[in-house]
């Protein structure tokens, strides 16, 4: 009889200690789950300000290449009418 309530009390001292360790690993996720969303706003923050630099840069790229070639062909254009100038005076 002894025995038994000494199996009975180290059960009960497990099944405290297996509650305390089911806790724990309740804790740790819902630590986990906040850090994990926490930096998953972060990086979202982070990845739409890249997006709005990237999309600056190619407003300035787009900008610029047009500003070139707009800049050649009024180039192209001022050449083209010096040479028909210069076939018609002798």
């Amino acid at each position: 009889m002894d025995e038994h309530r000494q199996v009975l009390s180290r059960l009960d001292i497990l099944e405290h200690d297996v509650a305390d360790v089911k806790d724990r690993i309740t804790d740790l996720h819902r630590t986990m789950d906040e850090r994990f969303d926490r930096m998953n706003s972060e990086m979202n923050e982070r990845f739409d300000r890249m997006n709005e630099r990237f999309d600056q840069m190619y407003e300035r790229m787009t900008t610029m290449t047009r500003w070139t070639v707009g800049t050649l062909a009024l180039l192209g254009t001022i050449m083209t009418i010096l040479m028909a100038i210069a076939q018609f005076v002798p």
